[in-house]
């Protein structure tokens, strides 16, 4: 669970950091499951052009099927990520989970989940950007909250994250100047928690290992359009 002082932060700057969020055990589980995954993805081509260094467990080809329930209840969600690892769903839901309706102040659901990877040596980075804004405005209903988690040592030689905190803070995800960015550095496990609304951005990896983040992303409600969900709508209950 989160302090008092780091949900205030998170109100008042449009981010958190939170040390040592998760355990040791935690961080060798994701990795494995990135490792499955990413293999697989390079299988069917470059990471960075074919998958734009993005890395979805239920978007990337890896499961053969995805029953529809696994994108709307806990129970079947846990099952079919199950196939892939066992252990980051139940993780994803609980503890991730129940930090973000902290923050939210309300019931959420998983909107969304992802390894971000960035090959050694490579080009590709993120531009400035605010992750709410990847939807429709009609579907900017829903408070949303990003956890980007490295699960290796970042800092910005390698990649890491740049923030841009609230100008005014009763003004939430509203700029009118330049950005004025603060370099993220964390250690494997450490826990970025942004706001939809926040700006932010990433750049290249130019060390000579891997740099995998793992980023779920929670909703205050479902998102949708005519054609149904965008996206998951699985519910985070009390664990």
């Amino acid at each position: 669970m989160l302090t008092a002082a780091q949900v205030d932060a998170f109100h008042t700057r449009g981010y958190v950091v939170v040390r040592e969020f998760l355990s040791a055990l935690e961080i060798a589980s994701y990795t494995e499951e990135a490792e499955v995954l990413v293999n697989h993805c390079y299988e069917q081509g470059d990471i960075v052009s074919k998958w734009g260094c993005v890395v979805e467990p239920f978007g990337c080809g890896y499961l053969d099927s995805i029953p529809p329930l696994a994108r709307t209840t806990q129970t079947s969600y846990i099952a079919t990520r199950a196939q892939i690892t066992p252990a980051p769903a139940l993780c994803t839901l609980s503890k991730y989970g129940m930090c973000a309706r902290q923050l939210l102040e309300s019931s959420v659901v998983l909107l969304n989940e992802q390894y971000v990877v960035k090959p050694p040596r490579s080009e590709a980075a993120f531009d400035w950007h605010q992750d709410v804004l990847y939807f429709k405005d009609e579907q900017r209903e829903h408070r949303m909250v990003s956890v980007w988690t490295p699960l290796c040592d970042v800092r910005e030689e390698n990649g890491t994250v740049l923030v841009d905190p609230y100008p005014d803070p009763t003004r939430p995800g509203v700029y009118t100047r330049e950005p004025e960015p603060v370099v993220v550095e964390m250690s494997a496990g450490c826990a970025l928690f942004m706001d939809g609304r926040l700006r932010h951005c990433s750049g290249a990896n130019t060390s000579n290992v891997f740099r995998t983040a793992y980023m779920p992303q929670f909703s205050s409600g479902q998102v949708s359009d005519d054609n149904g969900l965008t996206a998951l709508a699985v519910p985070v209950n009390s664990f």
